[in-house]
């Protein structure tokens, strides 16, 4: 699962852009200009930015982490690439909902060693320190847009912290993830060899307050 991921700072927001024109899109429409992280960590239901594209245009919406559930008890904040395709929630939105969310890294939390019962946190980044790009899919909701972050089994590092990860994207792929060109069947098979680091942090995090979280398997 991924369930948590670092904020960008303004900086990072800048190189999001200068790569995303690297990849021969066009930033036409900015909604990020009074974009200001109150928290060093997006967790489900918060709101964080995300790379959208209509065909032509690629824009930074806002968006809440999580799909509201069908029974509006808590949200969905993973798609299964195995599956996305197939599932009702998803399959409209692998069509025509996709996006790509930026960040500097993603948490998450290994099982405890033998004889101790904490989780330990890891924060996984880039080898070289470079943005990830994980894909999504977004879609209006009830109350404003929401997203999911895809994952995948696990590859490298990952595999000794958790038996899922997010889909990353590199960034040659991002056009042909936004535009539809590569099909979500792929995204099982791609690849991203990352760095884990300890966090002092111990303890695996509560939900935000009355949010129920949950995985869509």
């Amino acid at each position: 699962m991924c369930g948590r991921y670092s904020v960008l700072t303004e900086d990072e927001i800048f190189e999001v852009r200068e790569i995303i024109k690297s990849a021969a899109l066009v930033l036409a429409r900015d909604e990020l200009a009074d974009y200001a992280p109150e928290r060093q960590e997006t967790a489900p239901t918060n709101l964080a930015p995300v790379v959208t594209s209509d065909g032509e245009d690629l824009s930074f919406i806002h968006a809440k982490f999580g799909f509201e559930k069908w029974d509006g008890k808590g949200v969905i904040i993973n798609a299964k690439s195995e599956t996305a395709h197939e599932k009702s929630m998803f399959k409209k939105h692998a069509a025509n909902g996709r996006c790509v969310v930026p960040a500097s890294g993603y948490y998450e939390w290994k099982k405890p060693e033998e004889g101790k019962k904490k989780k330990i946190k890891h924060l996984i980044k880039d080898k070289r320190g470079d943005l990830l790009f994980m894909a999504g899919l977004w879609r209006n909701g009830k109350d404003g847009r929401e997203f999911v972050i895809i994952t995948k089994a696990p590859c490298g590092v990952v595999i000794g912290i958790h038996d899922r990860m997010p889909v990353i994207l590199r960034t040659y792929q991002l056009e042909p993830w936004l535009s539809g060109a590569m099909p979500i069947e792929e995204l099982v098979n791609l690849d991203f060899d990352c760095a884990a680091t300890p966090c002092q942090e111990p303890e695996m995090p509560e939900g935000a307050p009355g949010e129920q979280i949950s995985l869509f398997e």
